[in-house]
This record gives C-alpha cells, structure tokens and sequence, in this order.
C-alpha cells in the first residue's frame, strides 16, 4: 500500500529523532533533582524553626518562673504584724530548672530597689529565661515592676 519512497523518508527521521530522548531524560532528572534538593531545604528550615519556638516558649516559661518567685520573696502571704510586706530584694539569684518541663533552662532574675520623691517604694524585677545551647540558644526576659503596700 505504501509506495517505497514513503518507506526510506521514515527511515531518515527516525534517525534524526536519535537520542532526543536522552535529553529530555537528563533534563526531567536535573529539574526532578533541584526541586526535591528545594523542598529538603525548605523542610529543614521549618523543623529549625519549630525547635526554636519550643525553646523560645520554654525560655519565657523560665524566665515567667523567675518573676513569679521573685514576687513571692517581695509579696510573701504571711505577712508581718503591721500588715506589710517583708520585703527581701536579692541582688541577683540564678535559677536551674531540673523539672521535666524545664529541664535545661535556667532563669536569671535581678531584684532592684528605688525610692520615688515621695518616699514611696518600687521594685524592679527583671528575669531572664534561657533554654537550649549552643546554635539553638533562645532567651525571654520579663520586667516587672511593683510597688509596696502603702
């Protein structure tokens, strides 16, 4: 049915088309490789990102801790006969956690003392947490500031 010269022109382009193939292959490899090379950064960098906010969470937990308890050595519910607050102001306490859930975290809480014009006492507390070490170092600090009972 075909004429012979049909036969030979499909023979030309068969051998034209040769290896055409082998470079679509190379190139769908290379575009298959960059893409998968992307999303393995791009899940890297969000697990990095988790971890650092679990840590910053736990940092502010710490350094909450640290405040709460500096609080309770200035507020303390027992009080003293007059009614007013035994105020205890620590220079400075270093707190290590070694609970569960703070296990590594450490709360640095400074205690500052100041008196206004009219004679009235202030506390200035300042806490900060720091969890984790090296590359995923995260601290909180927390400032609080109170005044006595008058």
């Amino acid at each position: 049915m075909f004429p012979n010269n049909t036969s030979v022109t499909l023979g030309k382009s068969l051998k034209r088309q040769q290896g055409s193939m082998l470079i679509i292959a190379i190139f769908s490899i290379v575009v298959l490789a960059a893409l998968g090379g992307y999303l393995m950064q791009i899940t890297s960098s969000q697990s990095n990102t988790t971890a650092r906010e679990v840590l910053g969470t736990r940092a502010w937990l710490a350094a909450n801790s640290g405040t709460q308890w500096a609080m309770s050595q200035l507020f303390p519910l027992l009080q003293n006969k007059d009614n007013l607050p035994l105020s205890s102001c620590a220079a400075q306490k270093v707190m290590m956690f070694t609970d569960e859930g703070l296990k590594g975290c450490k709360a640095t809480v400074e205690c500052k003392v100041k008196k206004s014009s009219s004679n009235k006492t202030f506390y200035s507390v300042e806490s900060k947490g720091q969890c984790g070490s090296g590359e995923f170092a995260v601290s909180r600090v927390q400032e609080t500031w109170a005044k006595e009972v008058e």
